[in-house]
């Protein structure tokens, strides 16, 4: 009978799959990491939009400490009406790279396309043009008194890189827990992180893959872009 019905939900489009026990690989990756870390964890939302991240963040994990960092103008408006005046929320009107600095930001038609890189496809056009500052997140901890990382999400286009090389003397220290990055494994952005690069890189910092999340597909069935999440097991709070 269940293979029956397995069977025509398959041919109907859907799949049924059994529910992993272990927590680590629950498909929210926020529920995921719940059990490994504190009830007031301190998380990064790196590209933060329209504040997707952290309003998720803050329904799991109401006691966090969340800083956020936001390049756009029109979108730091919308995350500063909605978010400006929560404790425990800090607003950066800047964008996270390898080192201080300021770069050319691109401000697409659709504001989850904004990028310091330029698309390699789209239908959405470029609005804007123009110079942000960037800090890292080593300069960030230190001028601010950070003392670990529990979740250092990074959304940002194709600037994953750039993003985790600046992390650098935190995760030397061990002091970074989880990263939730995004990953591009079709030509979504020119010159955009590759998944290799990033693997590589964390996997050098000490960092474990736990799994993806969310595949996107092209229309020819190449595979697109997804989420992953690591651990740093070694983590020093």
């Amino acid at each position: 009978m269940k293979s029956i019905l397995k069977e025509f939900l398959y041919r109907k489009g859907y799949k049924i799959s059994k529910r992993n026990k272990n927590n680590l690989l629950n498909d929210n990756y926020l529920l995921a990491i719940q059990t490994k870390i504190s009830d007031n964890p301190i998380v990064f939302d790196i590209g933060s939009n329209l504040g997707q991240t952290i309003s998720k963040v803050k329904k799991i994990f109401p006691n966090s400490y969340l800083h956020s960092f936001e390049p756009s103008k029109v979108c730091f408006k919308k995350i500063t009406q909605d978010y400006g005046n929560i404790e425990k929320i800090f607003l950066n009107n800047k964008a996270i790279g390898s080192e201080k600095g300021s770069l050319e930001f691109n401000e697409y038609s659709w504001s989850a396309l904004n990028s310091f890189l330029k698309r390699a496809y789209t239908k959405s056009e470029i609005n804007d043009t123009y110079f942000v500052d960037i800090i890292s997140v080593d300069d960030y901890c230190r001028e601010n008194d950070i003392p670990y990382i529990n979740l250092l999400k990074t959304d940002t286009e194709g600037f994953e890189l750039n993003v985790l090389q600046g992390a650098n003397k935190m995760m030397n220290q061990n002091k970074v827990q989880f990263v939730f990055v995004e990953i591009f494994f079709y030509e979504n952005y020119i010159g955009q992180s590759s998944f290799s690069d990033i693997f590589n890189y964390l996997s050098q910092k000490g960092f474990k893959m736990i799994r993806f999340y969310d595949f996107e597909y092209t229309s020819e069935g190449f595979a697109s872009r997804t989420d992953a999440l690591f651990v740093n097991e070694k983590f020093i709070k």
